[in-house]
């Protein structure tokens, strides 16, 4: 079974027999999916357990008996009639749940009270959402037997059952659409379909209008207390928009992974608000793993061979300067999603079995070709452009340290300075990293800058997260490794001055080193917002310190922050949801997650990340 069947299944699964309101909100039930089964087979409804009235914006039930009948449709001159039942066909239930029962009173309708048509022909179908076993099947057929082929002058009498395997199969091939999903949620889910068809991924009507729809139709569906259904509805609802989606367009399949990961932010915010295991099991394994982490593995294994192909990481749009502009982004996008599925995938594992599971050495390695061959064939990889991006320079580095591949480490390490280097000279037409994280600047700058000779206003480049991060990564090397390329960073790209002591570029200016101290609820709020109260700290570039290496006074002031500034964060999730939050809400990514790991001496007593 595919895992979009698997996926249908457990929704279908964790319906009730009918839909309908209660004081504590609606109860879904599959006899909505029935209902909207037989539309789509152009079956006209004739008795259904619920009506509807211009008033009402849902449906309400019916208080009438039905007599075994759940609900009939008419097709052409047969009359279909449904009984549903959300428990297990078994020989227990057989009589308890009323099997038996109301497949009796089913198979005598009043075929006189159906106006309008001449049937011929009635068919009585069992439905049933949940499991059923060898007893339980003998008894419908041992039932079924039992009645005369014909009643009422000759009018054909036959039987059905459809077990959950059938029932997905009919939804998998006619209902995967917004009528799936309850009616208040069907309106907004077939609008948000329609502007899948016409919007660009990352266009402003995109970024503006469709993903704002998306937060709301996931504030609607998770908005009252979460339980299994609506769990469920998730990957339904998004392999519903996977099937309307133009699958040609280049830009569909990432703007279909971008949905997604909206969607596993919003349930990971409801994570903690939950006291019941079963829930947190389907978040866990089902959404997390199997559902969002498998998705994200097909897409990067789809597109693989561009990271083994020269200039394979190319993007569609962009001219002049903002060609190399779009690729870098389109790069960067790409390395974090293979950072998240390699640390995401590891985490399935407990912390004591990954270094034994061949698995997971797999894995790494997979993740360790692909950043290597992204390296060797795409420029772009070594272009960040936003003080951001260090997130995805921490995957980096993250891949290679786990793979222990230390001369690859210094290979990237020396590269990318070299390539920064250029980019810091005052006349380059690419900018220097921009400091306050806005793409629009960074292109502004690069469309305008050869012409106009003005960087944009609002432009930064004079403080950096992203290089006081560089410079504690490279306390993973030793000795003479680590501290030449502390020398090359610290003079040539945060001091401004080339081998020879002089500036690189006029006016010449330091790059202020900041650290940044998270607030203490940042992993409360993370999934759901952009993150970027708490305190900044300015290293001052260490100038209190000048009768130490630059390792040392690094070093110093690293202890220094730590013991000024403790902090009580507690990360009890996955560290690659947290990952994912923090470049979706374009957020800095707190210093725990590389400094646990380099420095683990500072954080013996405390809730601290180790990789």
């Amino acid at each position: 079974m595919t895992n979009r069947k698997i996926f249908i299944q457990n929704y279908i699964m964790s319906l009730k027999e009918r839909t309908r309101n209660q004081q504590s909100g609606i109860v879904l039930g599959f006899d909505w999916v029935i209902y909207n089964l037989a539309l789509s087979k152009n079956w006209v409804p004739i008795d259904l357990p619920f009506f509807r009235s211009i008033e009402q914006k849902d449906f309400i039930t019916k208080n009438k008996a039905q007599f075994g009948v759940d609900m009939s449709f008419v097709n052409n001159n047969e009359l279909i009639i449904f009984v549903l039942k959300d428990e297990a066909l078994k020989n227990q239930n057989w009589t308890k749940d009323n099997f038996d029962y109301d497949i009796r009173r089913a198979a005598a309708p009043d075929i006189n009270a159906i106006e309008g048509y001449d049937i011929y022909k009635i068919k009585i179908i069992l439905a049933y959402n949940k499991d059923d076993d060898d007893t339980g099947i003998e008894l419908f057929n041992r039932l079924v037997s039992t009645f005369p082929k014909t009643i009422f002058n000759n009018v054909e009498l036959s039987f059905e059952r459809w077990n959950l395997s059938r029932i997905v199969e009919e939804v998998n091939k006619s209902l995967i659409t917004p009528e799936l999903l309850p009616q208040h949620l069907s309106g907004l889910l077939s609008y948000i379909t329609s502007q899948i068809q016409e919007f660009r991924y990352g266009s402003e009507e995109w970024e503006k209008i469709l993903i704002p729809n998306w937060k709301n139709f996931l504030n609607l569906l998770l908005s009252d207390k979460i339980d299994e259904r609506r769990l469920r509805m998730i990957p339904v609802s998004l392999y519903i928009i996977d099937n309307y989606r133009n699958k040609e367009k280049p830009d569909s399949y990432p703007g279909w992974i971008d949905l997604i990961e909206w969607a596993i932010l919003a349930i990971w915010d409801k994570y903690d608000k939950t006291d019941q295991v079963e829930l947190k099991q389907i978040i866990y394994v089902d959404l997390w793993h199997s559902f969002y982490l498998a998705e994200l593995e097909k897409y990067l294994i789809t597109n693989q061979e561009l990271f083994y192909t020269e200039h394979g990481i190319v993007s569609s749009g962009g001219v002049g300067y903002l060609g190399p502009l779009n690729d870098s982004y389109l790069t960067y996008w790409i390395i974090g999603r293979i950072g998240i599925i390699h640390l995401g995938f590891q985490e399935i594992f407990p912390a004591e079995e990954r270094i034994e599971s061949e698995l997971v050495q797999r894995l790494i390695q997979r993740s360790y070709d692909w950043i290597r061959n992204i390296f060797k064939n795409n420029p772009a990889s070594y272009r960040p452009l936003i003080d951001l991006n260090h997130i995805e320079l921490y995957l980096i580095w993250l891949i290679i340290y786990q793979i222990n591949d230390k001369n690859f480490m210094k290979e990237w390490l020396r590269e990318l300075e070299s390539r920064l280097v250029v980019r810091r000279f005052y006349h380059h037409k690419i900018p220097f990293i921009e400091g306050r994280n806005r793409y629009d600047l960074v292109a502004e700058y690069a469309a305008s800058f050869s012409i106009l000779k003005k960087i944009p206003d609002e432009f930064v480049d004079s403080s950096s997260y992203l290089l006081l991060m560089l410079l504690e990564l490279m306390f993973s090397l030793e000795g003479n490794d680590r501290d030449e390329l502390l020398d090359k960073y610290w003079k040539h790209l945060i001091l401004g001055l080339g081998d020879d002591g002089k500036s690189l570029s006029e006016p010449t200016h330091e790059v202020d080193l900041q650290s940044w101290v998270p607030p203490d609820n940042w992993s409360s709020r993370i999934y759901r917002e952009k993150v970027t109260d708490g305190i900044s700290v300015s290293t001052n570039n260490f100038h209190n310190q000048d009768e130490k290496s630059l390792s040392e006074k690094i070093k110093t002031f690293i202890e220094w922050s730590e013991k000024q500034f403790p902090q009580k964060l507690f990360f009890n999730n996955p560290l690659s949801s947290y990952l994912l939050a923090c470049i979706k809400n374009q957020s800095p990514l707190p210093s725990h997650f590389w400094r646990g790991t380099i420095f683990p001496e500072l954080f013996k007593d405390k809730n601290e990340i180790k990789v």
